[in-house]
């Protein structure tokens, strides 16, 4: 818990405060700093799938304790940026080691938990992380009050980074032995079947673009709703993935459990569409808030449900061949909302209105319906016990906007 702790933290001070930090620190424009923001989540892409790969070869613990390392370091030189082509060379390295972190830590949770409770480690981590990205931001709000100590924001995070990477090698060594039997390259992305699941994930993961992008421009510019209740939201939103994260993990240890549980998410999900769509036809300000509030908490039962469901299913579907590289390809599921969800999702709602929201969830409801066959063909390729998770790293040995 220590690891997760010192990470969010740290990664609570900078992402709180780094669009402040490089359009003041360093000078850039608005535009660019989110441009080399989508571009550090495009390279989450690559780092999944390879450094999955690396992880199942060198161990889950040596490669977290080099990313965590290489982290810190990169951290360190975010003062010295002052230009656009080192900028935008520094975050896609850092986005690369960031994402990369994800299977590693998955996989390291594999080896050193008994299977029936990684998906429970998974939530409690989780809320750690929560806590700890809401405590770096509070962090980060007092940093940004004096442009004299804007510096201290990714220097703090490179030292609660190194922090993390002095935990991970405190870890007990894991003694399982590797596999005999390698995994060709990429074999997860060829697994057609484990992609199916992975892409109908994605799906219904729609609430992190909802939650973060789509829910508040939809507030903005098509309700009577004020503005306020942009932040409020994101507070009440965070506030119940940390109080009931571990309790919507239960049921969830298993395959098939999971993808019930993901069935599930995806019909609130819709239901949570629909009522936001009613707002299309309020003009009572008092009323819209109501709706829209009434919308967040079943958006949010969504959101801790859709997660422990694709914990589960991720463990569950790992063959134990190839752990990281399968772990890092679900994590795809979120990458994928994190680098078109905000265009596609705001788009059709704001364009098209109620109808938006309608044409959301039709699609979300059809995920649901086929999210429990797909998991259930994906695992006949390779018999696997129920709480399954991966079993043996080949060496011994965390999760915002987004995760």
């Amino acid at each position: 818990m220590g690891i997760r702790l010192a990470e969010s933290v740290g990664k609570g001070v900078f992402m709180s405060g780094n669009v402040i930090y490089f359009t003041l620190a360093v000078g850039l424009s608005p535009a660019q700093v989110g441009l080399g923001i989508s571009a550090a989540s495009l390279a989450g892409f690559v780092a999944s799938l390879l450094l999955g790969m690396v992880s199942d070869r060198i161990g889950a613990r040596r490669l977290l304790t080099i990313l965590f390392v290489a982290e810190a370091v990169g951290f360190t030189l975010y003062p010295l940026v002052h230009s656009i082509p080192v900028f935008f060379t520094l975050i896609v390295v850092m986005g690369f080691l960031e994402f990369g972190t994800g299977p590693s830590m998955a996989a390291l949770i594999g080896t050193l938990v008994p299977a029936e409770d990684r998906v429970r480690m998974r939530a409690v981590m989780r809320t750690v992380f929560n806590i700890g990205f809401s405590i770096g931001s509070g962090i980060a709000a007092i940093a940004v009050l004096g442009r004299d100590v804007l510096d201290a924001i990714p220097l703090a995070t490179a030292v609660l980074i190194g922090v993390a990477a002095v935990l991970v090698r405190l870890l007990p060594a894991d003694k399982s032995r590797p596999t005999a039997v390698r995994a060709k390259k990429f074999s997860a992305v060829r697994d057609i079947r484990f992609v199916t699941v992975v892409g109908l994930s994605s799906v219904l993961a729609a609430h992190v673009t909802i939650v973060l992008v789509a829910l508040p421009l939809w507030v903005l510019t098509r309700t009577s709703a004020p503005h306020w209740m942009v932040p409020l939201m994101l507070v009440l939103n965070t506030a119940f993935v940390i109080t009931f994260q571990v309790r919507a993990s239960r049921g969830a240890d298993t395959l098939d459990g999971a993808g019930q549980m993901a069935r599930r998410s995806g019909i609130w999900l819709a239901t949570a569409c629909g009522i936001v769509a009613i707002t299309a036809w309020t003009s009572n300000t008092a009323v819209t808030v109501a709706v829209l509030l009434t919308a967040l908490l079943v958006f949010s039962v969504t959101e801790v449900m859709q997660s422990a469901s694709a914990w589960g299913l991720a463990y569950g579907l790992a063959p134990e061949r190839a752990p990281a590289e399968y772990l890092g390809t679900f994590d795809l599921h979120v990458i994928s909302q994190n680098v078109v969800g905000p265009a596609l999702l705001s788009g059709v709602v704001i364009a098209f209105g109620a109808w938006g929201w309608a044409l959301i969830a039709a699609v979300v409801l059809i995920a649901a319906a086929l999210i429990v066959p797909a998991a259930r063909r994906a695992r006949s390729t390779e018999p696997l016990p129920d709480a399954v998770a991966p079993a043996a790293p080949v060496a011994p040995v965390a999760p915002v906007a987004g995760s």
